[in-house]
């Protein structure tokens, strides 16, 4: 169950997981390795605690693919920027999921027009090379292409 179920964005992709394939494909333009098939995964695997807080993405999915191994999606819609977010609990939700179902995570954001070049920021995650760039698409798109698939 999406952490905020009154968030149509949320509520659209839980309830329609096949969308995250569309997106991925006509939002993003994967066009090699397509995955086949999305199917919701456990959210608990993006959980972290630190410090007696708990935080974990909105939405996780197993992206199966056609005569190959799954990969894996946090997906997040803040409904705000968040920087602490975005910098370090969003490279985190990406990590643990991966770590967690023993294959390659990425973390999609869905986010607000005006947000959208924010999100997509390249974060530094550390000392030297290690960075961390979401997948970003924005809530009206995603809607859209509800309405139209």
């Amino acid at each position: 169950m999406c952490a905020s179920p009154v968030d149509p964005v949320l509520d659209l992709l839980h309830r329609r997981p096949e969308l995250v394939v569309h997106a991925l494909h006509r939002l993003l333009g994967w066009e090699l390795e397509q995955p086949a098939r999305a199917e919701p995964v456990d959210v608990g695997d993006t959980q972290l605690y630190a410090h007696g807080y708990e935080w974990s993405a909105d939405l996780a999915f197993a992206l199966h693919r056609l005569g190959g191994p799954s990969t894996w999606l946090a997906v997040v819609a803040p409904p705000a920027r968040e920087e602490q977010a975005r910098a370090y609990l969003w490279p985190c939700y990406a990590a643990l999921l991966g770590l967690r179902r023993g294959g390659p995570a990425a973390l999609l954001a869905i986010v607000g027009d005006e947000d959208a070049a924010w999100a997509r920021q390249t974060v530094a995650c550390g000392f030297g090379a290690l960075t961390f760039t979401p997948l970003v698409i924005t809530r009206a798109a995603l809607l859209a292409l509800g309405e139209g698939v």
